[in-house]
């Protein structure tokens, strides 16, 4: 297969999330598997080590590993395709997904017919580059050429998602993890359970024709959303407001809405399948809190730091207060100053 488009997929992965890179770089090779044209894909990595929000647990691991580990796992790729790498290592300044995915559109829309978020406890579908092409040739010969294109989800929490649900998911039941654990964190349909790539193979090989949808509205996550350049070029990006590592995904739904209205398109793959595997038990390695005593790498128990729930409370601020508002939008300096 030939691609007739230009891609970037960047994501960025925090120090303590790179127990998962390995698999995850896997997943990226393997959507190369059948592309002759590879140096059509750019992968764009960024490395941060910053101790900004949190502490790398020291008598565990140190920079130099983590950065020896990163570039060890990545160099197969570099191999294959484009890649790009960067390392943010500045404690006194935050940076985040959200400032990371800000900057990728931006600069991602000029040079790139697709700009694709990666997720570092996510795993794209090796069909994806091949759907892609395909999809955008057909919209584009339909006079479509600004939207949001999704793979399809697990069983998510309320029926707004459904839409997104993989088609052999959307009829089950949703499995809270406060309410049912046990069920919550063993059934493959859950957005809980940790599914592996060679499960989530199994199930996208048996579609033989695909089961695309298009809506008017925008509803997605952040894991692998994929933008058409032209969506960003009409304005639509992550607001400045928006800041930590929250409701990117969220924001980049109100900018849609906002700027497209009622030109809005998203194209919804039913029966091809992405995980997002949120509770990924090597989500956390090596992170401690602020205080540099409490460990944070159990996932079941949802555990953050401090710093995350007062983030939370200014950036929700901000996200309800983007229009027909004058209030005005909470900073990284109030954060630091502890409102």
């Amino acid at each position: 297969m030939r691609l007739e488009y230009k891609y970037i997929v960047g994501t960025q992965f925090m120090f303590y999330e790179l127990e998962m890179l390995p698999e995850y770089v896997e997943a990226l090779t393997d959507t190369l598997t059948d592309v002759e044209n590879k140096d059509n894909v750019c992968f764009d990595f960024n490395l941060n080590i910053s101790e900004y929000f949190e502490k790398i647990d020291t008598s565990r691991t140190s920079k130099e590993e983590l950065i020896e580990k990163f570039e060890t796992t990545i160099a197969p790729l570099k191999e294959l395709t484009n890649v790009k790498t960067s390392i943010y290592d500045d404690n006194n300044k935050a940076r985040s997904m959200v400032d990371y995915r800000r900057d990728l559109n931006y600069f991602g829309c000029q040079d790139y017919d697709y700009v694709i978020w990666g997720e570092s406890d996510a795993f794209p579908p090796k069909q994806m580059f091949q759907v892609l092409d395909m999809l955008k040739t057909q919209a584009n010969s339909q006079g479509i050429h600004r939207y949001i294109t999704t793979f399809a989800v697990r069983k998510m929490w309320d029926d707004s998602w459904r839409i997104l649900e993989h088609t052999e998911f959307e009829d089950k039941p949703y499995h809270g993890a406060a309410e049912e654990p046990e069920l919550a964190y063993s059934m493959p349909y859950s957005i809980r359970y940790t599914m592996s790539k060679k499960e989530m193979d199994e199930l996208n090989d048996k579609t033989t024709e695909l089961d695309v949808r298009l809506i008017e509205y925008p509803k997605f996550d952040g894991s692998f959303l994929i933008i058409s350049s032209d969506v960003i070029k009409s304005g639509v990006n992550v607001p400045h407001s928006i800041m930590g590592h929250l409701v990117d995904d969220t924001s980049m739904m109100h900018m849609c809405m906002r700027i497209l209205g009622k030109q809005y398109r998203q194209f919804v793959v039913k029966n091809i399948l992405k995980v997002h595997n949120r509770n990924n038990p090597k989500k956390r390695t090596y992170a401690l809190d602020m205080n540099e005593k409490d460990r944070l790498d159990d996932v079941t128990n949802f555990k953050k730091g401090d710093w995350f729930y007062r983030m939370k409370k200014l950036v929700h601020f901000n996200l309800e207060n983007f229009f027909d508002s004058q209030a005005r939008f909470n900073t990284i300096k109030d954060f630091e100053q502890g409102e």
